[in-house]
């Protein structure tokens, strides 16, 4: 708790104040040891939870050369991230260089040595790499460029000739050595070390953490464990593969690379050589997104490609024999679509440090003295009870408020972010946990609710009118949340505002009984349905079974009413299993709808409407009902091509439908429509119509068709920007589908992705190593498959491949091994090194905090 007496403190005395507080890290990888000693040496005390150690980790196969930004081996080019890591990497050059003179390389696996780049045209030619020279040529050591510095052993005519190189001297790391030094280094300076993996969401389950961990804050270092910790699904493996040599006679003394061509479509045309300390070198190029298997050898082509092409290269290699144990060592780097995630949750004491890609041990001491400075800004903040508005909110400007609760938030916020207005996130504690991390930076202020309702948020909201003077004029409340329209009409009619949608015309999205009623004296038509009548059940349940059995069949489809409670689905076949499922749900809140099993082709149209008139319409038609999906089945959807003869009757019908709703439908937004085309050939069936973009990959998939990201479009047409809607050139059109396949019980024990002809996106929502169960609703995807392609045969013929396709294996038994493992608190080899250190630590600690104060103190007073 805050006392009063703590208000106005200096930043020295903060410091004090925080000093003892306690930090989980998870992960034992670099950037997990790493972040770990960084928080120690400031001054915490640090607890490291990990499931692996060195040498089980990715870091023990990553190629450790210290490179500027992007990595010749890494997917690194996001601007913002990589921005920061040019400050990130010079902060571990210095680092590793500190490290190197306190201990030497037989100890720590770090040595400095020259690394050269190689070019196929002069850097002049090729402004991005011109660049990059230009950028670290004054920030290194022992810079040279030109063709003179070659050495002759170099092939210069290799792969159509060498034009120009540069070199400087670069810290190298022997990972094997490197690993264990850092995770000996950490216990010796008293990280306390527990064997333990954490599955589970860290956003939504922080309080439980923070109290049974017994700790102030959480950084996140899980790399591709990030993938559950943190629901990061724009990660993605970067699979690399190293083969490794003996250096006899120390032949290799200097680094040799070239980077992929920008413009080459060949998979691996990259020369990366690095000695491995005085025995090894390790030779390598591959980078392949999205594939998990780590089995690589010799006889695989592009590895024998990779070895040869070194070999090729640098003639000192040619007499060097292998590595008889380990010929080739493939890791699997952990990357984001957004490159390094390196955050503050908002409104949380939870850190992220991951998606580090081909740099995590270039990047790793930068990152982490970042952290340590995150993590200290929190908690001061958390020590003194001043509180300092946030400054990024002009009054002057429009306040659009997004609310987020339930669904997945792959908005770019970055499209709706423009000087003239602010943007606050409103959102409850799991639809923060939903919202990628990237889009943190896009609004100048968060507010967690909970619980998530009408009256929490209009508290919030009136707290923070009252404390940056904003006017209900001049805000407005808009969400791509589908589960949130009503309670967002709900907020604008309690304030008065005048823009966006009435209740009156939301209630009929959001209630299929609403739905129902509101066209029920048009010429639409529905299926057959019943609402669930307990009391009728409760009174005669035999007479009331036959009844709904009389009115709809055998085959029942049942859903909630409510659309927020609409993502699981029942499918009845028997009057056995209605009547075990009335018993089941008796006594249930929900009110449940009976309706008929219709025979024919589901589809999903989309229209975005602007001033009230249709401006875009697509459609796509499905392979299966949703409900398979619970089943443990794929389900999947294709675009339907403009010339295709359903393609009329749909847009027609949904138009029709939406100017016979008796409310009336949104003037701005985007709305989708469900719909049969039954196999009797009549009229389509109307099942439910939705407000709201219709979800991630249905988006996606129409942003890859005609460039229109209905995602962002559905929210600045509720606030009212110029949308411009406009579809690509027809030449520019790639047909595109998606299929999404369910979670398993069990550990994933190996992923396999089939080969398409199309382009492929992959959302990864489950890794190797990681337990998973069983899908309960739509939203518990465990991969998503994008595909595009030009010809829609090839494409129909890749979406079947896809949805047929055993993308990963599980094994049951393995949870239990999983869940017995976590009662081993510390590693046995740890445990006893903790022993040894018992009493010595609580001296160096004190000696070591004394230290920190004084040489803080000292900084605060230069400045």
């Amino acid at each position: 708790m805050r006392s009063n007496e703590n208000i106005g403190l200096d930043m020295k005395e903060k410091l004090t104040l925080i000093q003892d507080a306690n930090i989980l890290v998870i992960g034992a990888g670099v950037s997990g040891l790493t972040t770990a000693i960084s928080l120690k040496k400031a001054g915490f005390n640090v607890t490291i939870a990990a499931d692996s150690f060195a040498p089980d980790l990715t870091s023990v196969v990553a190629g450790a050369l210290w490179e500027w930004p992007p990595a010749v081996c890494g997917h690194h080019g996001a601007p913002r991230s990589l921005e920061r890591s040019k400050e990130w990497c010079m902060t571990s050059y210095e680092k590793f260089k500190e490290m190197h003179a306190d201990f030497g390389s037989e100890e720590t696996g770090i040595y400095l040595r020259d690394v050269y780049f190689y070019f196929k045209d002069v850097l002049e030619n090729q402004p991005f790499d011109l660049n990059k020279m230009n950028e670290l040529k004054d920030k290194v050591d022992g810079f040279e460029r030109g063709l003179q510095i070659v050495k002759d052993s170099i092939d210069l005519n290799f792969q159509g000739g060498i034009k120009d190189a540069y070199k400087h001297m670069s810290p190298m790391v022997n990972t094997d050595v490197y690993m264990k030094w850092l995770l000996k280094h950490a216990i010796e300076i008293g990280c306390e070390i527990l064997k333990e993996k954490i599955t589970v969401n860290v956003v939504e389950n922080e309080q439980e953490l923070l109290r049974r961990f017994n700790v102030s804050a959480i950084v996140n270092c899980a790399g591709l464990g990030s993938i559950v910790t943190t629901g990061d699904s724009s990660m993605h493996p970067l699979r690399g593969a190293l083969v490794r040599v003996k250096n006899k006679g120390g032949v290799v003394k200097d680094a040799h690379c070239i980077s992929h061509e920008r413009s080459s479509t060949n998979e691996q045309d990259i020369i990366f050589i690095v000695p491995r300390g005085d025995d090894l070198v390790v030779l390598g190029g591959l980078a392949q997104p999205d594939k998990w298997s780590t089995e690589l050898s010799l006889d695989i082509p592009i590895i024998r490609q990779m070895y040869d092409g070194c070999l090729q290269f640098l003639e000192e290699l040619r007499d060097l024999p292998l590595d008889e144990q380990e010929p080739v060592r493939t890791g699997l780097r952990p990357c984001t679509k957004k490159n390094v995630c390196l955050e503050r949750v908002p409104n949380t004491k939870i850190f992220y440090n991951y998606g580090h890609g081909g740099s995590g041990v270039t990047l790793s001491w930068g990152c982490s003295e970042e952290i340590v400075e995150l993590v200290q800004t929190a908690l001061c903040e958390e020590v003194d009870k001043s509180i300092s508005l946030n400054n990024r909110i002009d009054v002057n400007q429009k306040t659009v408020f997004v609310l987020h609760d339930t669904l997945s938030a792959k908005t770019d916020f970055s499209s709706i972010k423009f000087d003239r207005r602010n943007l606050v996130l409103l959102c409850s504690r799991r639809g923060l946990s939903k919202v990628v991390p990237s889009q943190y930076q896009h609004f100048e202020l968060v507010r967690m609710i909970e619980p998530f309702n009408l009256e929490n948020i209009l508290q919030t909201y009136q707290q923070i009118k009252a404390d940056y003077g904003l006017k209900d004029s001049n805000c407005q409340f808009v969400t791509n949340d589908g589960h949130l329209m009503l309670l967002t009409a709900q907020l604008r009619e309690t304030l008065n505002l005048t823009h966006g949608d009435r209740q009156t015309v939301v209630s009929q999205f959001t209630n299929k009984s609403s739905l129902k009623s509101a066209l029920k004296n048009s010429s639409i038509k529905l299926p057959k349905h019943l609402i669930f009548d307990r009391n009728q059940h409760s009174k005669e349940p035999l007479s009331y079974l036959n009844f709904v059995v009389q009115e709809l069949g055998d085959n029942i489809f049942i859903k909630s009413v409510n659309r927020n409670e609409g993502e699981q689905v029942r499918r009845i076949h028997t009057v056995d299993e209605l009547k075990a499922w009335c018993e089941n749900n008796i006594n249930s809140d929900r009110e449940f709808e009976f309706n008929e099993l219709v025979r024919g082709q589901p589809y999903t149209t989309t229209v975005a409407i602007e001033d009230g008139e249709a401006k875009y319409f697509a459609a796509c038609k499905y392979n299966r009902f949703n409900d398979n999906f619970l089943y443990g089945h794929s389900i999947s959807s294709i675009i339907i091509r403009e010339e295709e003869p359903e393609f009329q009757k749909l847009k027609q019908f949904s138009i029709a439908a939406l100017q016979n709703l008796e409310h009336g439908y949104p003037k701005n937004g985007v709305v989708n429509i469900n719909l049969f085309l039954t196999e009797d050939g009549e009229e389509p069936l109307l099942m439910e119509i939705n407000l709201g973009s219709p979800g991630t990959c249905a988006s996606k998939m129409f942003e890859k068709y005609q460039g229109i990201k209905l995602n962002e479009l559905h929210l600045q047409l509720q606030i009212g920007d110029s949308s411009n809607i406009q579809v690509k050139d027809k030449k520019d059109w790639k047909y595109s589908a998606y299929s999404i396949h369910p979670k398993r019980d069990g550990v994933v024990t190996a992923i396999e992705q089939p080969i398409f002809e199309s382009d492929v996106e992959i959302s990864w929502h489950i890794y190797v190593g990681g337990a998973t169960k069983a899908s309960q609703s739509m939203s518990d995807v465990g991969i998503a498959i994008l595909l595009s392609h030009d010809d829609y045969s090839i494409l129909e013929k890749d979406l079947e491949i896809a949805n047929n396709a055993t993308l990963y294996q599980t094994e049951k038994n393995l949870l239990n091994k999983s869940e017995a493992e976590k009662s081993e608190v510390k590693k046995p080899e740890i445990e006893k090194s903790n022993v040894e250190i018992a009493k010595v630590q609580t001296s160096r600690v004190k000696r070591f905090q004394r230290k920190l104060l004084n040489t803080v103190g000292n900084l605060l007073n230069i400045k």
